[in-house]
């Protein structure tokens, strides 16, 4: 691993720190060797609204008991430099990958070495705090009056629950940390498509009180090298600042498996990304919900990590509940015939909640779109049944990206004597 000591000159006078202390105090915190050590004066070195004494970086993919190690390597650090400078210092440790002393001082030029080369650059904030301000959380659309569920997958999101909102007392007060010294505050939501994933992830928002912040795959990845770690981590501080729940959708993409044999930078910095949510992951004091209908696809670093729930299908008395809430109540006021039978439906298409809910409102505007004054029965039927036939389109539907046709055997025939008569004309030229 690599270790950055960035010292802020103007306030901690001479730097009177020994390389080979610190290079001890951090490798046995972590149990990695430092292979490489950079010193760094800076001025005016900030972390938000305070100033900083002195900030470590540990540049490496240190994947297991992140949060204990680095509490470890914080707090030898602060008691070695307490006694060597005889007075309390305000100090940062984090854990990055692909640190790049760019992301502090915005690009300036400046110079390294293990003598603490001079670098006259003021500091505002780290990138990712920057960054971070470009999400904001929202108030949860759902509560779990309005998500659905069977009960087998509620009673699993309530033991889950128990676990982040028991954590203190179970594994602080009851000392199950001895035994499991970082436990998970992560949930997994896996499952097919349109099995209440999402509304369940909101819900959760809304029984905590919080707020929650949405994100994807697509709001990560960037097409700079060594931007996607400075995402990942600037989401984490986003949710963590404003205490909200963090959902990230699609997660398959974050969380499968890692690169080996990597050959080309987009694969490096796939896996630094990668690396660096391991590492949020253990850091992270909040409340974080992947949702994914790939969890096959998981890395197993992170399934192991995780506290996993499966969602499925809607049995028939889900299917019969999830109609009714899509059409009455809560603000609904829809005009129902009286011959609408909520339980036929149910009875008659296995759909999912979203299914059920793309034919509430295919019937609906049907309807409006007719002048029509009531919704009945037929509407609801004729509008699952193009919900029906639109799925199994999409089963039956070709690729057209490419063409599958094979070429006839003349058409063979013309292919190879083309290619034979172009390695003749190479040899002869």
């Amino acid at each position: 691993m690599k270790l950055f000591y960035l010292v802020n000159s103007d306030s901690i006078g001479e730097d009177k720190t020994d390389k080979n202390t610190i290079v001890k105090i951090f490798e046995k915190a972590f149990n990695e060797k430092v292979e490489e050590y950079k010193v760094y004066n800076l001025k005016n070195m900030r972390y938000g609204d305070k100033v900083l004494d002195y900030n470590f970086v540990v540049d490496g993919m240190i994947e297991d008991n992140v949060r204990e190690r680095k509490r470890i390597a914080t707090d030898e650090i602060k008691k070695y430099f307490e006694e060597l400078y005889g007075r309390q210092l305000l100090s940062l440790v984090r854990i990055e990958t692909n640190f790049n002393i760019d992301s502090i001082t915005g690009g300036k030029k400046n110079t390294s070495s293990d003598n603490s080369s001079s670098l006259n650059s003021d500091i505002q904030e780290f990138d990712y705090q920057r960054l971070s301000k470009n999400y904001k959380p929202v108030d949860p659309a759902y509560t779990f009056d309005r998500v659905i569920l069977p009960q087998k997958v509620k009673d699993r999101i309530e033991e889950s629950l128990a676990i982040v909102l028991c954590e203190r007392k179970v594994f602080d007060e009851w000392g199950l940390s001895v035994i499991q010294p970082n436990p998970s505050s992560a949930l997994n939501f896996y499952g097919p498509s349109g099995t209440g994933k999402t509304m369940a992830a909101e819900a959760i928002a809304n029984k905590l009180n919080k707020k929650i912040l949405k994100a994807s795959y697509a709001d990560i990845e960037s097409k700079f090298h060594g931007e996607g770690p400075k995402m990942v981590k600037a989401i984490f501080m986003a949710a963590q600042n404003e205490d909200a729940v963090l959902f990230i959708d699609e997660s398959e993409s974050l969380l499968s498996k890692r690169l080996t044999n990597v050959t080309q930078g987009s694969e490096q910095a796939i896996n630094s990304m990668r690396s660096q949510l391991l590492i949020c992951l253990e850091e992270y004091k909040g409340i974080v919900i992947f949702a994914t209908n790939l969890f096959v696809n998981y890395d197993q670093a992170f399934r192991t990590r995780l506290i996993n729930v499966e969602f499925v299908k809607p049995d028939l008395e889900c299917r019969k509940k999830i109609w009714d809430v899509h059409i009455s109540g809560n603000g609904i006021k829809i005009p129902l015939a009286s011959d609408v039978d909520t339980q036929d439906l149910a009875e008659k298409y296995d759909f999912c909640g979203r299914d059920i809910r793309k034919s509430v409102i295919t019937a609906c505007v049907s309807v409006a779109m007719k002048n029509g004054d009531t919704v009945t029965h037929s509407d609801f039927l004729s509008a699952c049944e193009k919900v029906k036939e639109e799925e199994e389109g999409f089963k039956k539907a070709e690729d057209y990206s490419s063409s599958k046709r094979i070429p006839t055997e003349e058409q063979q025939d013309l292919i190879k004597s083309a290619i034979k008569n172009k390695i003749d004309a190479d040899k002869s030229s």
